[in-house]
């Protein structure tokens, strides 16, 4: 952490954020290397192994394997080793996930490859939102929020990108290598003041702070009071496990946070994802399937900036609503093409631009809403004595609901057909609207007491909040 010129607000604390999310930006390469490496290994017959349709599908599914049994370790290494320390572990079986996959001689060591970045992609799904709520100020802290889906977009659009031009071991070995990257870069960034302050580390917590905030800030002030409140903690009776659990206010949050990761999974992002040059090869012969997955690709990396730019000044639940309506609409009408070229091709002959756009639809609006806000809000609504261990609790569950999507895409399209398949994601999208409306706090420029009285009040969220 050097002194750098303080050019204009906010600088470092945008610094700090963007070297944090550039660890998820290898986590995207990650997300995006299956739709495009899926047609080369099974049907070109690239890379060391020939897999079978069911072997590439449990490869692609060990991914969120490891996203799930990675939350709770990682929830733990948190509050021990801290913020910083816990992203740069991560680092190591991430690169070691690419090396196996890149020089797989079993099929066992794909599966333990893909395991390993599931370790690092449900860490980095905690930790780096967690990083960023801890060191951005509550008038940007929606913004810099943000970059976390916006750099796993941008992870996926080169995963995409790149493949077009390489084949599978170049696009292995690439990926390793901005990898490698991340950890010297992430090493020049400071731990959080909240976590410094937590170790007995007041005086570098202050220049944390200073650095974060620019020149001009107070930060004895905020220290001072981040202090207060954390010994307010630490001389509190002590609890049981379910007495901190069950709170109303960590109650309300886990309720909300765990119904948003429930429907962003349930909307079929990562199964639409996982399977985008599939879901375009069964819609059209004539469609370029790489260029339609690098469009897709494109319009979610679009739709997460437009987010970063609107997530402080429209709010959370706004945003989640329009997303989820939109995001239902797209799926009706991607079942309606799919109805009709089962059933009737001759009325969708001149559509084959239809699912591109309905697709591409979808995931831009999951970019602005369902893909960013759940990962905002998770470093905003819980308080630090039962942020990591609720946070874990979040991720475990999304990562669960991955697998079980990914693995069962597949069988649903062969019981209910690709439009019942659509149809039934729809649904979902549409229950995941009324639950925001019902369940989920606005949180967009209200300090972290705010919120949390706002959890443990009683009123319904969708009356006006003054």
């Amino acid at each position: 952490m050097g002194k750098l010129p303080y050019y204009f607000p906010h600088q470092n604390q945008y610094i700090a954020a963007l070297a944090a999310s550039y660890g998820v930006l290898t986590i995207g390469m990650v997300f995006g290397w299956s739709a495009p490496v899926g047609p080369k290994i099974l049907e070109q017959g690239e890379g060391n192994l020939i897999l079978t349709d069911d072997q590439f599908s449990w490869t692609i599914a060990f991914m969120p394997i490891g996203g799930a049994i990675a939350a709770i370790p990682c929830g733990m290494m948190l509050k021990s080793e801290g913020r910083k320390n816990t992203i740069l572990f991560f680092v190591l079986p991430l690169l070691m996930g690419w090396v196996l996959l890149t020089w797989a001689q079993a099929i066992v060591m794909m599966y333990l490859g893909r395991l390993l970045q599931g370790f690092a992609a449900g860490a980095y799904s905690m930790s780096v939102p967690i990083y960023i709520g801890e060191i951005a100020d509550q008038r940007i802290r929606g913004t810099v929020g943000s970059f976390f889906q916006l750099m796993l977009n941008l992870g996926m659009l080169l995963s995409f990108s790149i493949s077009v031009g390489v084949n599978v071991f170049q696009l292995n070995i690439i990926s390793g290598f901005i990898v490698l990257l991340f950890g010297p870069i992430f090493m020049l960034m400071p731990e959080t003041p909240s976590c410094l302050l937590q170790r007995g580390h007041k005086t570098k917590a202050v220049e944390t702070l200073k650095w974060l905030r620019g020149p001009k800030c107070d930060a004895y002030s905020e220290i001072e009071l981040l202090q207060i409140e954390q010994d307010a903690l630490l001389n509190q009776p002590k609890k049981s496990f379910k007495k901190t659990l069950f709170t109303p206010e960590t109650m309300s949050a886990l309720l909300a946070m765990m119904g948003l990761v429930t429907f962003l999974q349930m909307s079929g992002i990562n199964a639409v994802l996982f399977y985008a040059t599939d879901i375009f090869m069964n819609a059209s012969d004539s469609l370029n399937h790489g260029l339609a997955t690098i469009i897709v690709g494109v319009m979610q990396f679009s739709g997460t900036l437009l987010a970063s730019f609107t997530v402080d000044r429209i709010g959370r639940r706004c945003l989640l609503m329009i997303s989820a309506i939109i995001m239902c609409a797209s799926h009706v009408v991607l079942g309606v093409y799919f109805h009709f070229l089962q059933n009737n091709p001759a009325q969708v002959e001149n559509l084959v631009w239809l699912p591109v756009f309905a697709l591409s639809l979808f995931v831009t609006m999951f970019s602005i809403g369902f893909g960013p806000v759940p990962w905002i809000m998770l470093g905003e609504v819980f308080a630090i004595d039962v942020k990591d261990l609720a946070s874990s609790l979040a991720t475990l569950t999304s990562y669960a609901l991955s697998f079980m999507m990914t693995k069962t895409f597949n069988p649903l399209r062969n019981g209910l057909g690709e439009a019942g398949t659509f149809w039934l994601f729809g649904g979902f999208c549409l229950l995941g609207a009324i639950f925001v409306f019902l369940f989920v706090p606005e949180t967009k420029g209200k300090t972290f007491e705010q919120i949390q009285k706002r959890l443990a009040s009683n009123k319904m969220y969708f009356r006006s909040e003054k």
